[in-house]
C-alpha cells in the first residue's frame, strides 16, 4: 500500500516547514553605476561638465586655470612596521676570575733615564765670574771717561744749510758799488681763474718790488728818489739779490739798503703801475692798496718826526 502523500499524519505536519516559510531567494542586486551622477543631478551641465576657469581663493588672491600644473604622484616610502620580536644578543665569554687578577696587579710606570750633571769644574767658575767682572769695570770706566769729556755740540753753520753767499754781494757798502732794496709788496694771494675745467682758485706767492741805482759818486750812499730800474717779482726773499745782479755789468758789486725808509716805495709802485701793461687783477689790486698803505704811513711819519719849535722859526726833525 503505497503512501498517500496528502496523509493527514500529525506527526508529520511540520515537516519542510522553515523551507516553507522562507520566501524565494532573489538575486544580488547590481551595484550602481554612478559615471553618469553629475548630469544625472545637473542636466543642464551637459554629459561633460566644463573645466573651472579660475576663481579667488580665500586670500583674495585670483588664480586662472593656465597656471595650474599637474604636480605628479611622489610615492612617499613609509617606515616599516616596529619589529614584535627580541633581537637575539651576543655576548662576549668573561672571565670574571682573570679579571679580577689583572685588577689586583699593580701598575707599571715607565719613567725616563735621568742623568745627573757633573759638578761644575772650579777652575771654569773662577773664570767665567773674573770675565764678566772685567767686563762691567770696562763699562764703568768708559762711562766715566764720557762724563768728563766736554758734550759734543754740532756747528750752528752746518745746521742752518745756508747757501754760500754771491761774492758780488757786499755786507757794508763801499764806492762805487751799486745800491739794491728789496721790500714785499703784498703776501700771498688767490684768484679766480678759468681753466679747461671750468672756473678754479690759483694761489700766488708773495711779490715784492726790486729796486737798483747805479754807483754813487760820493763818499756815502745817497739815494737818488727815482731808481734806474724797478721790478714787480714773485722771487722769494733770498734769491731778490740774484736777480738784481743780473740785471748788472758781470763785474759790478751790490749793496742792499738795509733802511726801509731810504726808498720812495710808492713812488716805485706808481712806476710799475703805470708801465707794466701785463699785470693781473690781484696785482693791481695789491700795488694800489701798498701805495695808499704807503701814503696813510708818509703823513704820520710827516706828523710824528717833525715839529716847529718856535712860531715862525724852521720845521725840524724830533
Amino acid at each position: 500500500m503505497s503512501a498517500d502523500p496528502h496523509d493527514d499524519d500529525p506527526t508529520r505536519a511540520l515537516d519542510d516547514f522553515v523551507r516553507r516559510m522562507r520566501p524565494a531567494s532573489a538575486p544580488p542586486a547590481p551595484v550602481p553605476d554612478l559615471s553618469d551622477l553629475t548630469s544625472r543631478l545637473h542636466p543642464e551641465r551637459g554629459v561633460n561638465p566644463p573645466r573651472a576657469k579660475g576663481g579667488v581663493l580665500r586670500s583674495g588672491q585670483r588664480w586662472d586655470a593656465d597656471d595650474v600644473e599637474d604636480v605628479p604622484v611622489i610615492e612617499v616610502p613609509r617606515n616599516p612596521p616596529p619589529r614584535t620580536d627580541i633581537p637575539e644578543v651576543t655576548m662576549p665569554d668573561v672571565d670574571l676570575q682573570a679579571e679580577d687578577t689583572l685588577a689586583a696587579l699593580a701598575p707599571e710606570i715607565d719613567l725616563p733615564r735621568v742623568d745627573s750633571p757633573p759638578p761644575p769644574d772650579p777652575a771654569e767658575l773662577d773664570a767665567a765670574t773674573r770675565q764678566a767682572s772685567e767686563f762691567v769695570h770696562s763699562q764703568w770706566d768708559t762711562a766715566a771717561l764720557d762724563a768728563a769729556a766736554p758734550v759734543w755740540q754740532p756747528d750752528a753753520q752746518a745746521l742752518q744749510l745756508r747757501p754760500a753767499q754771491n761774492p758780488r754781494l757786499l755786507a757794508q757798502w763801499q764806492a762805487g758799488a751799486w745800491t739794491g732794496a728789496v721790500r714785499e709788496v703784498f703776501d700771498s694771494t688767490t684768484e679766480f681763474v678759468n681753466s679747461g675745467n671750468g672756473p678754479a682758485v690759483e694761489t700766488y706767492p708773495p711779490h715784492r718790488l726790486l729796486l737798483l741805482w747805479p754807483p754813487q759818486r760820493m763818499t756815502s750812499p745817497m739815494l737818488g728818489r727815482w731808481p734806474q730800474q724797478v721790478r714787480l717779482s714773485a722771487v722769494p726773499a733770498a734769491q731778490a739779490a740774484d736777480v738784481l745782479l743780473a740785471q748788472m755789468p758781470d763785474d759790478a758789486l751790490l749793496w742792499l739798503q738795509p733802511d726801509a725808509h731810504a726808498a720812495d716805495w710808492a713812488l716805485a709802485a706808481e712806476i710799475v703801475l703805470h708801465h707794466e701793461p701785463a699785470l693781473r687783477p690781484f696785482q693791481l689790486t695789491g700795488l694800489r692798496a701798498f701805495i695808499e698803505a704807503e701814503r696813510e704811513a708818509n703823513y704820520t711819519r710827516l706828523n710824528s718826526a717833525y715839529h716847529q719849535p718856535v712860531a715862525g722859526g724852521a720845521v725840524v726833525k724830533r
